[in-house]
């Protein structure tokens, strides 16, 4: 009897033992997320979800970037003393300002008419002959005749402090004289380019007080200014390097006016016992406390200029070339001139700018 009920219980144990497995498994499947084939994202949509994503990482990426590397730029300016900087990728805005409303004086001798100043005249002033001055201290009727704007100013043709002042001085009235919007000066071993140097100006507002140029030094230079009773008191400023060019807007130049015009600016050059540079930089940062824009797009022979590419010349505002320690320092380019037939590069620079120039060699 127990032994056939045993039997007759066993299948209906087994039976419910089933029953439960087969529940307690639906019952988990049921909490697992239900794909359907009707839902499914179509494979372009999702290529094209990737590449916003992928695009928009980058997007980020390079605006980290971008502000990072604008920080790097500026930070050394702003912690000496609040200079402004800017980026070697500054681009033109919108604005009303044309070529020729910049006044770029050259200050040059004598005795480099032949030389420095005839590289000048055949390469970039041939493309801003119309408002490019001239400043030397010597007549050369051969220049003149040719329809160049010279100024023969009566200023000694030495280095010396005061020389140099008296130019910068026939420089400044000749730029107020004209009416003009900008106000470049340059050496004669520049090279201008004008498509930068537009570029760059076009970026600043128009109506501002800008005083924009490249420092040689690291640091403020300090100067020991002249007072009344024979005393003198410190003073710190930052100053852009004549060698590299520079330029201001009219609207400072006017305000530089009181220690600037006539004979101020050599009283005023008198006062700190500086150079021409130096006595610009003194009159804006400390005499109307306007920060100077610190800009690595001017370069003088004071710098090596091995490190300038041939690609970025396009941006670049000035060059330059000079002997150092007995070797020639220039801007490393490859072209149809070699260094012997064009030893500061200006001929070749000049062809890679404006290859159409009739004496530049053509293009293979």
């Amino acid at each position: 009897m127990r032994k056939r009920w045993i039997r007759r219980s066993v299948p209906v144990l087994i039976f419910t033992f089933f029953i439960i497995v087969f529940v307690d498994f639906q019952l988990r499947a049921s909490s697992f997320p239900k794909l359907s084939v009707g839902h499914r994202l179509p494979l372009s949509a999702l290529y094209g979800s990737i590449q916003q994503v992928s695009s928009a990482e980058k997007d980020a990426k390079s605006s980290v970037y971008d502000r990072s590397s604008s920080s790097e730029r500026e930070s050394k300016p702003n912690e000496n003393n609040g200079g402004q900087s800017v980026a070697k990728d500054a681009h033109a805005t919108q604005s009303n300002l044309r070529l020729d409303d910049i006044y770029i004086a050259v200050k040059t001798t004598g005795k480099f008419h032949k030389t420095r100043l005839a590289l000048l005249l055949d390469t970039w002033i041939s493309r801003t002959k119309a408002h490019t001055f001239i400043f030397t201290d010597k007549e050369d009727e051969a220049i003149r005749s040719k329809g160049y704007n010279m100024v023969v100013t009566e200023c000694q043709s030495d280095h010396s402090q005061q020389a140099l002042s008296c130019k910068m001085s026939a420089e400044y009235d000749g730029f107020m004289a004209s009416g003009k919007r900008w106000f470049c000066h340059v050496d004669d071993d520049n090279y201008v380019n004008p498509g930068g140097l537009f570029s760059l100006l076009s970026t600043f507002p128009q109506e501002g007080d800008i005083y924009v140029g490249k420092p040689s030094l690291d640091k403020p230079i300090t100067a020991h200014e002249l007072l009344d009773g024979n005393k003198t008191t410190k003073v710190q400023f930052w100053f852009a390097t004549g060698g590299a060019g520079f330029c201001l807007s009219r609207r400072l130049a006017e305000k530089m006016s009181p220690w600037a015009s006539g004979s101020n600016f050599e009283r005023t050059s008198a006062k700190i016992r500086l150079p021409d540079d130096c006595t610009v930089g003194f009159i804006v940062e400390k005499m109307l406390g306007i920060s100077m824009v610190h800009c690595p797009l001017f370069h003088s022979h004071l710098e090596n200029l091995l490190l300038i590419s041939q690609r970025s010349l396009p941006q670049q505002v000035t060059l330059s070339y000079g002997m150092f320690e007995n070797k020639m320092n220039s801007v490393e380019v490859k072209g149809s001139f070699s260094k012997e037939e064009d030893p500061s590069r200006f001929k070749t620079i000049h062809c890679i700018l404006y290859p159409s120039t009739s004496w530049c060699p053509p293009v293979t």
